[in-house]
């Protein structure tokens, strides 16, 4: 085990400066990694109490009995280096540095940040942050951060590592803030890692360690930039080789926000035409906003390979069919019309008022029978088809119950992708189905669109197409 595998999936954890008031930022880690169902031991480190939330404090991690694998330092500026120290002299496997005011501050926080990778490099024991929002790893059941996001997954019971997926974010609040929109789509992300300033451990270094170590299937990632492009670019390498994607937000593609990026993280930003080029050449997908990251996230979890660009379009509302359409011809996919084959046999599962030509109008009468299921076995049979989308409302707590043994025996049976346009907002009993159908769903025709060329282009840069 590396030592920051011990660091990610720990067997015991000290908070240092634990507050004893559970409504301050330093006072919520213990309490959220204690309702996450951490079994490891978990120190409460603080020289002024004796005991934090009804258990023992110790003054330093030194005095702690036991080996730390994880020590979270939520301690003002001017004790970080001191606590760190101790940290090393502990065998701390990772320190999490919570504390802001290092580089993004100007020199002389750039010398402390120095002096913290002086403090890595000299031990062994990693560092994340400075200025960083901690971690979460939901196969090892470790909520090990402030953020209210993880507390109401975990109320919502959805602090669950179902999808596979890795959020690695500079940014702690837009890292965890991805987290918590994919819960509401009913995702589950098996780690959420925010790095800060990157004086030690960096993004880069995190996609190569979770390559390895094997559960994540996605990385999703937020960077204002990287410490070493050419190393990152060769890590995204081994991902692309391994079907493993990489989807990354990058910020500070302006003047402005690269003048931001180094005053929040002290990033320096490269050029937006020449990063393209490069994410392109390995395979990299750039999302354009959070929810993009949500999407593809989604799709690329739950999706199998696309053949082509051919898209089959179901709907039981002929608007939306045509708004689907239309953006598909935006992320240059083709909606072709069927062969009259196969238009006299979906004819038969709709009403004289619907259309079989694709988009495949079955109709809201679909619903209540096995019209939709039959169209979309039928669609996913077909040569000229490479890919399907179900368009349906998602309104009605029962919408999928009454679909869902059809669904299940279509959809075991095929090899393409098939994404849902819910147009409508989803009552919570169909997102559960669609986790359990491993459907990805979309709420606007725009983003299914632009899901599909995005997987598209993946395998086109994996050389499948």
């Amino acid at each position: 085990m590396t030592s920051l595998s011990r660091g990610l999936s720990p067997r015991s954890v000290a908070i240092i400066g634990a507050s004893a008031d559970p409504t301050r930022l330093s006072g919520r880690p213990l309490r959220i990694l204690c309702a996450a169902g951490f079994d490891g031991a978990v120190f409460a480190v603080n020289p002024r109490h004796k005991e934090i939330a009804g258990q023992q404090a110790y003054p330093d991690v030194v005095s702690v009995p036991g080996p730390v694998d994880t020590a979270l330092i939520l301690v003002p500026k001017a004790h970080v280096m001191s606590v760190l120290r101790q940290c090393a002299d502990a065998d701390v496997g990772t320190a999490v540095v919570f504390t802001s005011g290092f580089a993004e501050e100007g020199a002389e926080g750039s010398e402390l940040e120095a002096k913290i990778r002086q403090i890595a490099v000299s031990s062994s024991m990693r560092v994340l942050g400075p200025n960083a929002e901690g971690f979460l790893n939901a196969h090892a059941r470790v909520a090990a951060t402030f953020s209210p996001a993880v507390e109401r997954s975990l109320q919502d019971d959805q602090f669950t590592g179902a999808d596979n997926l890795a959020v690695l974010s500079q940014s702690g609040g837009l890292g965890f803030a991805v987290y918590d929109r994919g819960c509401a789509a009913g995702l589950g992300f098996g780690y959420v890692v925010s790095t800060g300033n990157e004086a030690d451990v960096d993004v880069t270094e995190l996609v190569d360690e979770l390559l390895s170590e094997g559960s994540a299937g996605v990385f999703l990632l937020v960077v204002e930039g990287f410490k070493s492009p050419e190393r990152f670019l060769a890590v995204a390498e081994r991902a692309r080789a391994a079907g493993k994607p990489i989807v990354v937000a990058k910020l500070g593609t302006s003047e402005a926000g690269a003048r931001a990026a180094l005053a929040h993280t002290a990033h320096l930003v490269g050029s937006p035409p020449a990063e393209r080029a490069a994410f392109r050449a390995c395979g990299v997908v750039q999302a354009e906003d959070e929810d993009e990251l949500v999407d593809l996230g989604m799709l690329f979890a739950r999706s199998t390979p696309s053949a082509g660009s051919r898209v089959g379009i179901i709907t039981t509302s002929g608007g939306a069919g045509v708004w689907l359409a239309d953006s598909c011809a935006v992320y240059g996919l083709t909606v072709p019309e069927l062969g009259a084959g196969i238009q006299r046999d979906l004819r038969k599962l709709m009403p004289s008022f619907g259309s079989p030509r694709n988009p495949v109008d079955v109709t809201a009468d679909a619903i209540h029978g096995d019209g939709v299921a039959a169209a979309l076995a039928r669609l996913l049979a077909s040569d000229k088809i490479d890919a399907v989308a179900l368009i349906m409302s998602l309104a009605s707590p029962t919408a999928l119950e009454r679909q869902r043994p059809l669904l299940d025996v279509v959809l075991a049976g095929s090899s393409k992708p098939v994404l849902v346009y819910g147009y409508t907002r989803p009552a919570p009993p169909n997102v559960r189905h669609l986790v359990d159908l491993r459907l990805p769903w979309f709420p606007t025709a725009n983003r299914t669109a632009r899901a599909l060329a995005r997987l598209q282009r993946w395998e086109s840069a994996r050389g499948l197409l």
